[in-house]
């Protein structure tokens, strides 16, 4: 279920990115890296112990995505990329959505977000 949820919070958040029409499939690299970091850094945190710092795994990844979505913007504003550049600069923000989902099992967020679904489910059934 946090697995749809952290996509769909991908989706939106493409959506702050322009992208040209003729590219508007570039929009699903964003859910689909959030979705397959965030199952990929599942199975990789049952291994790894003790877990990295929370803070710094969030802060690390923050400054990742916003590298990558800055040199995409600054790309399409400059005119002087061709598609080439372009497609490669949704793969790299694909990737960086990838590492921001990756990241996602190693801090408290996911256990939040489990505690208010149950919160909220406990009262619906009252």
């Amino acid at each position: 279920m946090l697995t749809i949820v952290f996509g769909v919070v991908g989706l939106v958040l493409s959506f702050g990115f322009p992208v040209p029409p003729e590219l508007s499939v570039l929009r699903l690299v964003a859910p689909v890296g959030v979705m397959a970091g965030y199952q990929a850094g599942q199975l990789v945190g049952r291994f790894v112990r003790p877990r990295p710092k929370r803070f710094l795994t969030l802060f690390v990844s923050a400054i990742f995505c916003g590298y990558f979505a800055f040199a995409y913007i600054q790309t399409l504003r400059s005119g002087a990329a061709n598609t080439s550049d372009i497609v490669n600069l949704g793969v790299l923000l694909g990737l960086s959505f990838f590492w921001l989902g990756f990241l996602l099992p190693f801090t408290r967020v996911p256990k939040e977000m489990t505690n208010l679904w149950s919160r909220a489910t406990e009262r619906s059934r009252d």
